[in-house]
């Protein structure tokens, strides 16, 4: 099945989740775009936000979000199903796939936003919806900032074929409720069909009549759709981002362990090692010091994943532990670019944190770059970085291009063209770096290790896989015999079900 997106596109699902503590409730994901219509408003899928009975807009038509987890296909984790060929109407009023379904239990405040001659929307206050406010242009705005009188954004279809798509289902809907639509879509599809809302070409509008808050004890879910990140939620245009269910949860979560649990738990899943990521793992340096060190007693690796803001103190702690860090820049660490989106004065701290690092001679350093299209992706500032890399690090340190995707606050921006990323790459290559990648980008031929000497591919890769490994046992390339500056070798620790809930660890 599709899912209509807020770029007037179909998008398949990808996954549904469900919780059942008290009753049940759902989400899904839609890839690219991370947005669908939900009860006739595109939401923006972010995790955890809407409970049992919104309709989701489909390319399989209107779609209880309980309908969609009770025929999607579960995985590892009891959070996360996955939805065979879902799209979803996007706010730009296009179908894009729905990527991830998330379920989540939530305890707390929810808001019930009741619109004139449409169905009311009920979500957690922190979610994202479209909107125009005194009629100014669209924007994506938290639920508690709206108020009575404000308008919500009913995508359209962005093709005329898709457009007769809607008005197909929206005469099905009409005269049939089945299919667990229900009443409120028939007012919903009267409402439409008579244009009593003001439109564009691009969106109609339902103008908020009263916001009512209430609590709520229970399961509550979202979706993640590709390229747009959002949805029609009961036919309001609704948002979603990247990480979310990480990086905006709602409540704390987790288990209370000792560095030895972390360990124990590493050692059983047949892992090679700990990864301190997403969280900036330095917030928790004593404890992520703790468990790299008891780590490193099992034979076990340890790798941040830092934002390279580092104290020296902290760097002084790496030696202990840690046998590799990325230092993720954004924008190449251009001094405007992380002024206005990181809020720090320049990026002289993170290269002072690479050079301490560089001094212990204990860790390994490899370089990662997000580049943001129109305001992070300065050819000039990425020669910047390059050359210092190489001057700093040398020419065997690996720097990896990110494309960035449009999530969260930063919507307004496209994709990051893959052109964009080469001519990084080729300015890397032109500093003298010589294991220059593109990250984000599956299938692109830079996602591959290439032997410098005699440009054959030494390791293959497909996104987070390897696919191919051409090096001898002495990590030599195998067609010229090039020692390539790579320590260990190939495990085979791969696993399908590679996810594990700590919270089922006890």
């Amino acid at each position: 099945p599709l899912l209509r997106t807020n770029k007037k596109m179909w998008l398949p699902v990808h996954s549904i989740s469900r919780t059942d503590r008290f009753e049940p409730a759902y989400s899904f994901e839609c890839l690219p775009n991370h947005n669908y219509v939900a009860s006739g408003v595109v939401v923006h899928n972010c995790r955890y936000c809407f409970l049992p009975g919104t309709m989701v807009l489909t390319d399989c038509g209107f779609e209880t979000i309980e309908d969609l987890f009770a025929s999607a296909r579960p995985t590892g984790n009891p959070e996360v199903r996955v939805v065979v060929d879902r799209k979803a109407l996007t706010h730009r009023g296009r179908w894009r796939r729905v990527a991830k379904a998330f379920e989540h239990f939530y305890s707390g405040r929810v808001l019930e936003i009741q619109l004139a001659g449409m169905p009311s929307i009920e979500c957690t206050p922190d979610h994202a919806v479209y909107a125009s406010i005194n009629g100014t242009s669209v924007q994506k705005l938290r639920a508690d900032a709206l108020t009575a009188g404000d308008r919500l954004v009913v995508p359209r279809p962005e093709a005329p074929s898709e457009r007769g798509m809607m008005a197909r289902w929206i005469d099905e809907i009409a005269q049939n409720e089945g299919r667990g639509t229900g009443a409120a879509m028939t007012v919903m599809a009267s409402a439409l069909r008579a244009a009593r809302a003001p439109a564009t070409e691009a969106y109609a509008f339902a103008t908020i009549g009263e916001i009512r808050a209430k609590t709520y004890v229970g399961p509550v879910y979202n979706i993640e759709v590709e390229e747009d990140h959002s949805y029609t939620a009961n036919l309001m245009a609704v948002a979603n981002c990247q990480n979310f269910d990480i990086s905006q949860r709602r409540k704390v979560e987790g288990i209370d362990v000792e560095p030895e649990d972390v360990v124990k738990m590493t050692l059983e899943q047949g892992c090679q090692g700990l990864a301190y990521t997403y969280n900036q793992p330095t917030i928790f340096i004593e404890f992520a010091r703790d468990i790299g060190m008891a780590a490193r007693k099992a034979g076990l690796i340890n790798i941040f994943v830092s934002n390279g803001y580092d104290t020296p103190d902290v760097v002084a702690e790496f030696p202990k532990f840690l046998d590799c860090i990325t230092v993720d820049f954004k924008g190449s660490g251009e001094t405007e670019f992380v002024r206005k989106y990181i809020g720090i004065p320049n990026a002289e701290p993170i290269f002072d944190t690479i050079q301490r690092t560089r001094d212990t001679k204990a860790t390994h350093i490899e370089i990662t770059d997000l580049i943001v299209p129109q305001v992070g992706d300065d050819l000039n500032a990425a020669r910047r970085l390059s050359k210092f890399v190489y001057d700093e690090l040398g020419p065997d340190t690996p720097i990896h291009f990110l494309r960035f995707h449009p999530d969260y606050k930063m919507n307004e921006f496209p994709w990051t063209p893959v052109e964009t990323l080469e001519k990084h790459c080729e300015v890397a290559k032109q500093a003298g770096l010589r294991y220059v990648y593109i990250g984000n980008v599956g299938g692109h031929p830079l996602e591959h290790t290439y032997c410098p000497e005699c440009g054959a591919i030494a390791i293959r890769r497909y996104q987070f896989d390897i696919t191919g490994w051409y090096l001898d046992k002495h990590n030599r390339c195998k067609k010229c015999g090039a020692q390539l500056p790579i320590v260990g070798g190939l495990e085979k620790t791969f696993k399908d079900d590679r996810f594990y809930s700590v919270l089922h660890h006890r």
